[in-house]
């Protein structure tokens, strides 16, 4: 299955137009309509703005490998938090360092800088090095 078809998938299950998809974006609904018939591929940004807005897994999006949307990968209980911190063995304290950095917005925008660098997405690895620039020169 094609990105093309995967996009129309995502709409048929959301049960939204082609128009919906674009407003909630903020891009012209033309655009969505070459991606979903194959004309054009998808950049970064559109990804981004599926991430964000409709919490899709990129991943399913672009190889059709696992969930199609992030929660349905991310276990659903209270513990997760706690499951987290077994499987990469911190501490309690950088646990709450760790939830401390995401609930700031500065933290959670850094955060989700290296996932985009991860991803491969080399604009967000010029953002980060600046930040981290910034950073240094700070201490």
């Amino acid at each position: 299955m094609t990105i093309a078809k995967r996009l129309r998938e995502f709409r048929t299950v959301k049960r939204l137009t082609a128009s919906e998809v674009a407003n909630v974006l903020d891009i012209p609904v033309r655009t969505v309509g070459s991606y979903e018939r194959g004309e054009v591929q998808p950049g970064t940004k559109f990804y981004d703005l599926m991430i964000q807005k409709y919490d899709i897994n990129v991943n399913w999006l672009i190889t059709g490998i696992g969930k199609m949307f992030i929660d349905e990968e991310i276990p659903k209980n209270n513990d997760s938090i706690i499951q987290l911190q077994r499987e990469i063995n911190f501490s309690n304290e950088e646990m709450k360092s760790l939830v401390e950095l995401l609930q700031s917005e500065a933290g959670r925008n850094m955060i989700l800088k290296f996932i985009a660098v991860k991803r491969g997405n080399k604009e967000a690895l010029n953002t980060l090095i600046d930040n981290l620039q910034g950073i240094k020169a700070v201490f």
